[in-house]
């Protein structure tokens, strides 16, 4: 009996010590805001588009980016546009870090998210979900509206 109160003692420590791991990862992605995001409506006949927005990390530690994914299309990549000669290039990234109280902007000939293999036609007044995901293991969902392209 003293065995499995002891097994039982070592066995909650490390269910809470794992719980609070996982309320900190949680408070990191609960500090991430999104603003002024937007996908860009698609154009007839193509099967790709793109989003954009502003991420802002609130909390005391950096924020990973690594990946993007919704219903919408089965590739979702983060993008950057850089300059290379004097030629604007368009090229993808492993990674979006977001230092701790600082904020990062996805916009066009910049960072951005490039949908690939669209499953539906994107049109203006339509929302779309899109999950974001963190180095740590944590996802943070949001709805974004379509937006005709200017």
């Amino acid at each position: 009996m003293k065995k499995i109160n002891g097994f039982m003692s070592v066995t909650v420590a490390i269910v809470l010590l794992l719980l609070s791991g996982f309320k900190c990862s949680a408070a990191e992605i609960d500090a991430i805001n999104v603003t002024d995001g937007y996908v860009r409506a698609s154009i007839p006949g193509t099967a790709i588009s793109s989003a954009y927005m502003t991420l802002a990390n609130n909390s005391e530690n950096k924020v990973t980016l690594v990946g993007v994914s919704s219903k919408i299309s089965p590739r979702i990549e983060l993008h950057q546009h850089s300059m290379d000669d004097g030629m604007m290039r368009m090229r993808q990234i492993v990674q979006i870090d977001i230092n701790a109280n600082s904020s990062i902007v996805l916009k066009p000939h910049g960072l951005h998210l490039m949908i690939f293999d669209l499953t539906e036609q994107l049109t203006p007044e339509t929302k779309v979900d899109i999950t974001l995901h963190f180095s740590n293991d944590q996802q943070l969902t949001i709805q974004l509206p379509v937006k005709a392209l200017k």
